[in-house]
């Protein structure tokens, strides 16, 4: 019983502080800048990497500059793409005094030895990926690759060390190999270090929203986590908008890093996060962060019984002090066991759908920066709609609800004619509905797991998820096949989860488990009503 005495005080003294007291909204500035830098690192590849149009060099046809009249009878036609074929060309006649005329080409086609770009300043052009589209591709992939490496010790270091010192080191080490890669000589460098970027700095985005959400009390969880996907939607549509106005990818990249010398600086200065502090049995440190918060606040650090954290603690910490490391412990235990399963999964098919639906948006209309951004800028709504659904009706009918609509919007893409007075709102819907269920789930997943654990288990669920990230860039590759492959399994992974939700615990105006103990308690609970 003292062990929920002492969590009572704790959310009690930070809703005595106040959600929007001077010290959090100041904490809230200097977190959210590392959240909007994630979404920088993490969808930039996208415009960095983005696909380039491009024809055959043809010798002495190119030469006529402006002039494309002689690509009808030089290049093939693709009429299921609808456009001249990129790769291949009609064979010259060996022709002494080759003058590009129609009679100089025969019927026969041959594969092209070199390329004419149409951006001179592109990745594709400087690395001539001509006809070798999976390489363009492969950037996302190992991109994500670099971020699936990342969850496995993101956890662990947050857990051990704390959550500024994540979030410190991620931004030092995304800066360090992100910076670099604008200088890369060929591709095989570029890769590499978006690998290492990836692996070393891709757990800036769990390790700020960690620390903003032990901020707060119970009732400001889901707004703070709103605040947190909006400022990355803001993020990445400042990334269309820099792609589109920035032709060089190598200035782009540096425009997009540069800002993390910013929070590598001011990181160190902040305070610790106090649940994090009375989780480790660090209790006078937690008091002092906690007094520093009240006075800042303009309040009397002796009304918030501050004290009252003491012995509570002490017998808490006696109680969950084991022989054994936590994390066998969690693994011991079927509830957590089949809890993590779970939630990895849907965050993985969250991943893969959202991640998907961005991707494939830039070939919805021909500006590919315009469809990008409102297929992003619908995700606010989202965000606005599941701070007041949460609360109000749960996570697991939320969940539900958005997995299935997501699902059904998927279908009727895929399978209805294409048409531009309901294909893109369709879209934008199914868009819109994996945007709130992913914002739910990352809520979600926060509150099913104890403090103790919570960075390591998010990040394990985390990393399952980049399984979908994975994934996601090669999806535009499956509609060479079939148009409809991409949001056919989009929409299969969302009806597989919509069931598997209900086999989770309901969360709404429950505390947040400190011990695995008291995370356990949430499914008993359940069983119980």
């Amino acid at each position: 019983m003292e062990e929920i005495k002492k969590e009572i005080n704790l959310d009690s003294i930070l809703e005595s502080l106040g959600p929007y007291g001077r010290y959090n909204l100041l904490n809230y500035v200097l977190l959210l800048f590392p959240v909007l830098l994630s979404s920088f690192f993490e969808c930039g590849f996208i415009f960095e990497a983005q696909e380039q149009s491009y024809v055959c060099d043809v010798n002495g046809c190119e030469q006529r500059f402006s002039d494309t009249s002689w690509q009808s009878y030089a290049i093939p036609y693709n009429e299921k793409l609808g456009k001249p074929e990129s790769c291949l060309m009609y064979q010259p006649n060996n022709y002494t005094q080759f003058q590009c005329l129609p009679e100089n080409f025969t019927n026969k086609t041959i594969e092209c030895d070199s390329y004419v770009y149409e951006d001179n300043q592109s990745l594709v052009k400087e690395f001539n990926l001509g006809c070798q589209e999976w390489k363009r591709a492969l950037v996302g992939t190992i991109h994500n690759c670099g971020m699936f490496v990342a969850m496995l010790f993101t956890g662990a270091v947050s857990d051990r060390f704390g959550r500024k010192v994540a979030v410190g080191f991620a931004a030092a080490t995304s800066l360090i190999f992100g910076f670099s890669r604008a200088f890369s000589p060929n591709y095989l460098t570029y890769v590499a270090l978006h690998f290492f970027e990836a692996g070393f700095g891709g757990g800036l985005y769990p390790s700020a929203y960690v620390f903003i959400v032990e901020l707060v009390g119970l009732k400001q969880r889901v707004i703070v986590s709103a605040m947190c996907n909006m400022t990355f939607v803001i993020g990445v549509v400042l990334i269309a908008l820099l792609a589109w106005c920035i032709d060089n990818w190598r200035t782009y990249i540096l425009i997009l890093y540069t800002p993390a010398v910013i929070t590598v600086i001011y990181i160190w200065f902040m305070n610790e996060s106090a649940r994090w502090l009375l989780s480790k049995g660090k209790r006078e440190k937690a008091i002092s962060v906690l007094k520093k918060a009240a006075k800042i606040n303009n309040l009397d650090p002796r009304k918030l019984e501050l004290e009252s954290l003491g012995d509570p603690l002490l017998k808490c910490e006696n109680q969950t002090v084991d022989k054994k490391s936590q994390l066998y412990k969690a693994v011991r235990s079927s509830i957590i066991w089949r809890r993590l399963l779970i939630c990895s999964f849907l965050w993985m098919t969250c991943s893969l759908v959202y991640y998907g639906l961005s991707i494939n948006s830039v070939s919805l209309s021909k500006n590919r920066y315009l469809s990008f951004m409102l297929v992003t800028l619908v995700e606010i709504p989202a965000y606005i709609v599941v701070v007041i659904v949460l609360d109000k009706y749960g996570r697991k009918k939320t969940l539900v609800t958005t997995y299935i609509t997501c699902a059904l919007t998927s279908l009727l893409f895929a399978f209805l004619p294409r048409s531009d007075y309901w294909s893109i709102p369709l879209y934008l819907i199914g868009k819109w509905a994996v945007t709130l269920a992913y914002s739910s789930v990352y809520i979600y997943v926060s509150e099913v797991f104890p403090t103790n654990m919570r960075q390591t288990l998010i990040s394990m669920c985390s990393m399952a998820g980049r399984i979908g990230s994975l994934v996601a860039p090669m999806t535009p590759l499956l509609s060479l096949y079939h148009k409809s492959m991409p949001t056919v399994i989009f929409a299969g992974m969302c009806l597989v989860s919509s069931m598997l939700v209900l086999m989770l615990p309901e969360t709404r105006n429950m505390r947040l488990p400190d011990t695995i103990e008291e995370a356990e308690a949430l499914s008993k609970r359940r069983t119980k009503n």
